[in-house]
């Protein structure tokens, strides 16, 4: 039997406006949910990578261990291909590894191919603050205080926190379950506190970018999630520049 051999347009019809690598936690089970509604139509697409942990337990040790992982994981995303943006899905493991650090061996996993830029939640939170020229947040964390600690040691001291709580649930396969009524109660108790402007949702793993704006409306208050910002941080390094409705006001800005 003769196989023709047929002609074809090449045309990239679905990433046509960025390519992001996306490298989420072995127990990350919302990132994708929240990026899904969040990029919906942009044209900009991410292919996701997973990243094993020696535990479910998110203590610093086990943060700086993904360290290890993370050239791999780039790796497996889109080989051969630039890549627009990669994205280290974990505002706790950006901190502890150092977001130098995460962007130095995401850039140099493959030296045949080109990545253009590299961020994670923890980049993306102080960009943010730094574009909305916000300096003050309150913070709310599910991990243990030591990692919240940490958190809001590495932001001072161009970003002061002027309250911070925790749900103190280390335990990253059970932090999806905290339901978005108790994260949306825990935002408003803090938003009464005059003082507090902004305030920001701490963890790729929290379900809460669905309901920012009814907080947003609810408090007054701007209200800055891992997720939405790091979704904000994406587009902007990948230069698209229109607004996206449902996510806060943040996206309401001309990135």
């Amino acid at each position: 039997m003769e196989i023709k051999v047929i002609n074809s347009e090449l045309k990239n019809t679905i990433s046509h406006n960025g390519k992001i690598g996306l490298i989420l936690l072995a127990t990350d089970q919302i990132t994708l949910y929240e990026f899904e509604a969040i990029l919906k139509d942009t044209g900009v697409l991410c292919f996701p990578s997973r990243v094993m942990m020696d535990s479910v337990e998110l203590t610093p040790e086990v943060l700086m261990a993904i360290k290890n992982e993370l050239a791999s994981a780039t790796n497996t995303i889109l080989p051969g291909l630039t890549l627009d943006v990669v994205a280290l899905s974990c505002t706790s493991a950006s901190m502890t590894i150092g977001e130098d650090e995460v962007a130095r061996i995401i850039k140099q996993s493959d030296t045949k191919r080109e990545i253009k830029e590299v961020t994670n939640p923890y980049t993306a939170i102080k960009n943010a603050c730094e574009f909305l020229n916000v300096n003050e947040l309150g913070v709310i964390t599910p991990y243990s205080i030591e990692v919240t600690q940490g958190i809001l040691d590495g932001m001072e001291p161009n970003i002061k926190t002027i309250s911070a709580a925790t749900f103190n649930n280390p335990n990253d396969n059970l932090v999806p379950s905290i339901t978005p009524e108790s994260i949306k109660d825990a935002v408003i108790q803090m938003a009464k506190d005059e003082n507090i402007k902004t305030i920001f949702v701490s963890c790729t793993n929290l379900n809460i970018c669905r309901y920012i704006d009814e907080l947003e409306e609810i408090t007054g208050k701007r209200i800055l999630t891992s997720n939405q910002v790091m979704a904000w941080d994406i587009l902007r390094l990948a230069n698209y520049k229109k607004p996206i409705l449902g996510f806060g006001s943040l996206f309401k800005e001309e990135r």
